[in-house]
């Protein structure tokens, strides 16, 4: 996107934000996304991704070993997760540097 384009977005954006009429709107129909999402990622830290980063190699590990099927599948659940809560807990430590711009 161009400089026009982002500065527009940027305008949209910061209305929206503004609205309280419609934040009320949403929440009164189940669709107030942003408090729910702001309320799941206050909730999550760096240290699950590093639980998970680390006990997914170790799920591997003893899966091959053993060759259990349980093993595996739990190994491919945590592997599917990790990335999922990595990039939730990034998008909350950029939060505060997107409103600075």
């Amino acid at each position: 996107m161009d400089r026009q384009e982002r500065a527009a977005l940027l305008r949209i954006d910061g209305g929206l934000r503004r609205d309280h009429e419609l934040d009320a709107v949403l929440r009164r129909s189940g669709l107030g996304l942003r408090s729910r999402a702001r309320d799941v990622v206050s909730g999550l830290r760096p240290r699950p991704v590093l639980l998970s980063g680390l006990l997914s190699p170790g799920l591997l590990v003893a899966g091959l070993r053993t060759s259990v099927a349980a093993v595996f599948w739990a190994f491919a659940c945590c592997w599917a997760l990790t990335p999922g809560i990595a990039f939730v807990v990034l998008c909350a430590g950029t939060e505060g540097r997107r409103s600075g711009r």
